[in-house]
């Protein structure tokens, strides 16, 4: 019995088909790991800017009376700074006098509650605001009454039926466009925090209620709510009534892959709805 063995030719033909196979596995192989890591780079630019501007919203929405401030940076288009309550809050003032106000508590810790050096806000059921520093520790001026003095030569807020103080902290975030970077800082901190890194946008939009006679509307970014490179929280412009109620982030993270660079953009928005009864107008910062 004659045996057949293969040629050189079709040996030649096996191997030539075996290629052929194993670069089209390899090829699909590549294509797959490509796509996977491309996926991967794009949901990690995603997740980066999710998390930043998570943790940007929620210290926003932590703001004290929704208090929108110029320290430490301008509140403005690449950046936005907040007040944050920090300890006791809600104490009810009731009286001013130049520097001073006296406050109602019957805490029996104030003094560790409003500590000398520490910052307060005071706000009135008119709209308006000032960020100061405590001088000195309170002192007791009656039953349950205490006499602070403030850093401040004369309060710019008056004396109504809703007047309040709280301790807070100056928060702030800013778009660094030169380093591609978010920072953060704390009134009174030496310098700014970096945040993250590789950002290739940042932009904050405000959006105001819009009131024209008994009209209500909203508009983004209205003329004339900038000034000096700082927002207006409330204006009148037209004849028409404008009081911020809604802040807007879009952020956009790059991310290295393969020689190229993978962007994505991810929006937020924090809604600046007040406590009843306070709807900030005017926010003075007097030695904060």
């Amino acid at each position: 019995m004659r045996t057949h063995a293969f040629t050189v030719l079709e040996l030649l033909l096996a191997l030539l088909v075996l290629v052929v196979v194993m670069a089209m596995a390899f090829s699909t192989s590549v294509q797959g790991l490509q796509l996977n890591q491309s996926n991967e780079a794009i949901s990690t630019a995603q997740n980066k800017a999710r998390r930043v501007l998570e943790v940007l919203s929620q210290d926003l929405r932590t703001s004290a009376f929704a208090v929108i401030t110029n320290a430490p940076f301008n509140s403005n288009t690449t950046g936005i700074s907040f007040a944050q309550v920090a300890g006791g809050a809600g104490y009810t003032v009731s009286a001013i006098s130049g520097s001073s106000f006296t406050l109602v508590s019957n805490s029996s810790t104030l003094s560790g509650e409003i500590p000398a050096g520490s910052r307060l806000l005071l706000i009135d059921g008119n709209g308006n605001v000032v960020v100061t520093r405590v001088g000195s520790a309170p002192v007791a001026s009656g039953l349950n009454l205490y006499t602070v003095v403030t850093t401040c030569a004369n309060l710019p807020i008056s004396l109504t039926t809703q007047t309040l103080a709280s301790v807070v902290s100056l928060l702030g975030y800013s778009y660094d466009a030169a380093n591609r970077k978010l920072v953060y800082q704390a009134q009174g901190d030496a310098a700014p925090t970096d945040v993250a890194y590789d950002i290739s946008e940042f932009r904050i939009d405000y959006v105001y209620r819009k009131r024209t006679g008994s009209t209500l509307s909203e508009e983004r970014n209205p003329s004339g709510y900038l000034v000096n490179n700082q927002v207006r929280t409330y204006f009148t412009s037209g004849g028409s009534e404008y009081a911020l109620r809604r802040v807007q982030f879009t952020l956009g993270v790059q991310v290295p892959l393969r020689g190229r660079t993978v962007e994505r953009t991810y929006t937020g928005q924090v809604d600046m709805i007040n406590a009843l009864y306070y709807d900030a107008k005017v926010v003075s910062l007097c030695n904060p």
